[in-house]
């Protein structure tokens, strides 16, 4: 099950972490408990390995049938890991679902903030324009975004968009653009994407995650070049600021 038979007379010392831990797994479940509980199991290993045991888990669930509770503070980790998230505060539960509700529709900050990276924009409702669509000034660019719930004019909204769902374009010479305007300040390239941190006009800082193109002479952004943001329409999440409500 765990494919150790050739480690059979091997001392625990002589085992790897990785050999290690299906020890524990398989002694966890010789029983068959009907519900197996894995608490920071793989905090140990080393990024490798602790990417081979996830998936080495993840099958073996499969072919148990037994219910994983597994226990983690690596946010990849439980998106990679789970079949249904449980995000808990103080002991309370503020969402569950499956991994891409709570990554694409967190019904809350605390919730947006702690499973990736996610940029909140202030907004106030200037007016609805129907019954998905309302007209907002969103860090004092005016667009519309989408809005499924009662709103009314003046009041306050976060727009919370991540790095990735960002659309970034170079101005140059002083060109019109829409969109939001900043500076990079930081930029990081990471193999597959390029990320920056764009600094907007009015000083609040923008994480944005793009796939690396090498065929695009403007896209490795040098520092302080000036940036229009934006993004596709709908695609960004909205709920009612909780402090002025």
């Amino acid at each position: 099950m765990v494919q150790l038979e050739a480690f059979a007379q091997r001392k625990p010392h002589q085992l790897s972490g990785g050999q290690q831990q299906r020890v524990a797994i398989a002694r966890a479940v010789v029983n068959k408990p009907r519900l197996l509980l894995l608490d920071e199991s793989l905090s140990a290993l080393d990024y490798k390995l602790r990417k081979q045991m996830q998936n080495e888990l993840k099958a073996l669930q499969r072919k148990l049938g037994i219910t994983f509770v597994f226990v983690t503070h690596d946010q990849e980790e439980a998106l990679t890991m789970s079949d249904r998230i449980v995000v808990m505060r103080d002991g309370k539960i503020e969402q569950d679902g499956t991994p891409r509700e709570i990554y694409e529709e967190p019904k809350n900050l605390f919730v947006a903030s702690f499973i990736g990276e996610i940029n909140i924009f202030d907004a106030t409702v200037i007016e609805r324009l129907d019954e998905q669509r309302v007209r907002a000034s969103v860090e004092g660019r005016e667009c519309n975004i989408t809005v499924n719930f009662a709103v009314e004019a003046g009041q306050r909204l976060h727009v919370l968009l991540r790095p990735e769902d960002l659309r970034v374009d170079e101005i140059h010479h002083n060109s019109d653009a829409d969109g939001l305007i900043g500076y990079v300040r930081e930029r990081n390239y990471k193999g597959m994407t390029l990320e920056s941190v764009v600094e907007l006009e009015n000083g609040k800082m923008v994480m944005v995650s793009e796939f690396f193109n090498e065929d695009d002479p403007d896209f490795d952004h040098s520092l302080d070049q000036k940036m229009s943001i934006n993004w596709v329409e709908s695609w960004e999440v909205v709920l009612a600021d909780e402090e002025h409500q």
